[in-house]
């Protein structure tokens, strides 16, 4: 039996009904006739596909809410199927899923005998919960993972952001490395990107604090300056954020301006649609809390040009110096930016693919950790207002809901943004449509929505009839406010009086939809084989022996979270304490990660308390030398010669 989208197939005593891609008021009358035939041939069971419904509102939960009674009647069972379908979120807000049992497919329905006595919707959440894998300890460090990175980004009139992480698989603990974006007054923007020493439970809760930090200061501060100094006064007081790196950015896309820090952080990469890229000036500031005092620069972003902040994953490349790194990063971006050899499968716009192919290419060749990367692309032109104005009549809530699809698109919010929207719209229009004008009279309805500076997403719907209280008669009706409301931050009714003694809503009613707008980050999980590209060479190991009147130390092998204590301990025995000058050479280590760098400073601070000096040593292209010229600590080649290393 079929019916336009409908469709009816039987498995013995058991109907499978297709529903419709959109079930609303324009057939959901259909739709409750159809599910009435089935219930007429006194079938066990019937399950309502909704697995390919990508729309539904209050009239079509009414209209499953009926068969159930009429299927319950007949001694039927009614059950629906929803799959990934945003329909399962109607569902659970009008409490249709704790009367009709709720599968995730209609293979599951139909195996599943049918439920004894009892709440409907407890019996299917023991059938979905029974195949319902344990969690494990890597369904734990996935949380961290969430908890670490945020997984949206906000959307923005004049900017759009995005961001890709990819994690190193090494132990599968949540990495230090982090980033954010925080909407500031006006249209201006705030990137943040950063890497706090460790890993696991304790990176993510340092790193919570961090950004809480950041976060409140951002909005309350409009002086970035004094924004850092209190960041870095912050991590001097805070044992676990010493030697965090950070990389902060503030764009204005009004005019271009960009403000931005590095503290012991790449500098920016700015990337031009037509292939062009070039790095903004380090400003020579160290990690957070180690004495570096910040400092600010500014330049300007033309229109089409995004600026990208990333993590020394990207640059710090095996066997290639600081500088080959940096080349082999500007670029990659730059050819994505510009759409030369990108794959079918990358993201459309310049922002995401900078981002993606940054990340996914240059990790391919070998990385020794996480791996980050944030962008913010300042667009020539906002998306202009969607107005619409359209007559209460049966057509006018899918015609205004598809523009405002459409509309949405422009945007590239989450699915779940969009898919709310979508439906608290369709909720006011809907009621605007049947209930504001006398039957055969009908008048305008009338939608605008706008993209405000701070990412928030306002949607007005106006008519110029007469409000009617909501029917309260049947359980399954008059619940469209209450969904449109759950489905969006605030919604706001307003009643407009013809004059000051007449009804309220003789003039019209407006309803005002406010929504933050959020939009997919790109996370995704490394390899093996590239994330242990480190892990041969000799074990760590420090030879220390007196130097005259001084110290000295020669450090081999890797200095990360398992040996930096003890390369502290082994530089202050080496010092006695801090009374001795000391010199450590770096050049035979290969790797040095942040625990290691916040060890040196902490060796570093100790000796400047008895004023004695440290000096370091890397050779040329070394990997202490590419991460001491980052995090901007002093350093010789140690040889004979100009050997002060750049930045320095």
């Amino acid at each position: 039996m079929t019916r336009g989208e409908l469709s009816v197939n039987w498995s013995g005593r058991h109907a499978v009904v297709t529903m419709p891609a959109e079930l609303d008021t324009a057939n959901s009358a259909e739709v409750s006739d159809l599910l009435s035939a089935v219930t007429a041939e006194e079938p066990d069971m019937i399950t309502g596909d909704l697995t390919r419904t990508m729309f539904c509102d209050s009239a079509g939960v009414h209209a499953i809410a009926r068969a159930c009674e009429r299927a319950a009647l007949g001694g039927t069972e009614l059950r629906l199927a929803v799959g990934d379908s945003p329909v399962a979120r109607i569902l659970q807000l009008t409490g249709l899923d704790q009367v009709v049992p709720v599968y995730r497919d209609v293979q599951q329905s139909l195996d599943t005998p049918r439920a004894g006595p009892g709440p409907r919707g407890q019996v299917a959440q023991q059938v979905a919960g029974a195949e319902r894998p344990a969690e494990t300890a890597r369904d734990v460090m996935a949380e961290l993972q969430t908890a670490l990175v945020p997984t949206a980004l906000p959307v923005l009139p004049r900017a759009r952001i995005a961001a890709c992480y990819l994690k190193t698989s090494q132990d599968q603990a949540a990495g230090g490395d982090w980033f954010g974006a925080v909407p500031l007054g006006g249209s201006s923007v705030a990137l943040i990107a950063g890497e706090v020493v460790g890993h696991g439970v304790a990176a993510t809760a340092v790193i919570g604090q961090l950004r809480a930090v950041l976060s409140e200061l951002l909005t309350a501060e409009p002086d970035l300056a004094a924004v850092l100094a209190r960041t870095d006064a912050f991590a001097s007081r805070t044992h676990a954020l010493r030697a965090a790196t950070l990389a902060l950015a503030v764009l204005d896309p009004g005019d271009g301006t960009l403000r931005y820090a590095t503290c012991g952080y790449p500098p920016p990469l700015i990337v031009s649609t037509g292939g062009a890229s070039r790095f903004a000036p380090s400003t020579g500031t160290g990690p957070l809390g180690t004495g570096s005092a910040p400092v600010v620069a500014t330049t300007v972003l033309q229109p089409g040009e995004l600026v990208m902040l990333y993590s020394d994953g990207l640059i710090e490349r095996p066997n290639r110096t600081l500088e080959e790194g940096m080349a082999e990063l500007a670029k990659v971006a730059a050819d994505a930016a510009a759409s030369r050899t990108v794959p079918a499968a990358v993201a459309s716009t310049a922002a995401d693919r900078v981002c993606q192919l940054s990340v996914e290419l240059l990790a391919r060749t070998g990385y020794a950790g996480d791996v980050t990367a944030l962008a913010a692309q300042r667009l020539p032109q906002a998306v202009p207002e969607l107005h619409l104005e359209l007559p209460a009549a049966a057509g006018t809530v899918r015609a205004m809901r598809r523009s405002f699809s459409h509309w949405l698109s422009q945007l590239d919010p989450l699915v779940q943004d969009q898919d709310a929207l979508l439906l608290a719209a369709a909720e006011i229009i809907t009621n605007a449509a049947e209930h504001a004008y006398p039957p055969g009279q009908p008048g305008p309805v009338e939608f605008h929505a706008v993209l405000g500076g701070d990412g928030q997403l306002e949607c007005r719907i106006l008519d110029h009839g007469t409000w009617r209280t909501p029917d309260l008669a049947s359980p399954w009706r008059g619940q469209g406010l209450m969904v449109a409301a759950q489905m969006v931050d605030q919604m706001r009714i307003q009643h407009l009086p013809r004059n000051a003694v007449s009804v309220r809503g003789a003039r019209g009613t407006l309803v005002t939809l406010r929504h933050r707008l959020r939009r997919p980050a790109i996370l995704a999980a490394g390899g093996t084989a590239e994330a242990t590209a480190h892990a041969a060479g000799p074990p760590f190991s420090v030879e220390a022996r007196a130097d005259g009147p001084a110290a000295r130390a020669t450090v081999h092998g890797p200095v990360g979270t398992a040996t930096a204590d003890r390369l502290a301990g082994h530089l202050l025995a080496a010092c006695r304490g801090g009374t001795l000058p000391l010199t450590v050479d770096l050049s035979a280590v290969t790797h040095l990660g942040r625990a290691g760098v916040r060890a040196l400073y902490q060796v570093k601070e100790q000796l400047n308390a008895y004023h004695r000096e440290l000096a370091l040593i890397a050779a040329p292209g070394s990997p202490a030398d590419v991460v001491l010229t980052l995090v901007q600590l002093p350093h010789t080649s140690g040889i004979p010669g100009p050997s002060a290393q750049p930045g320095h």
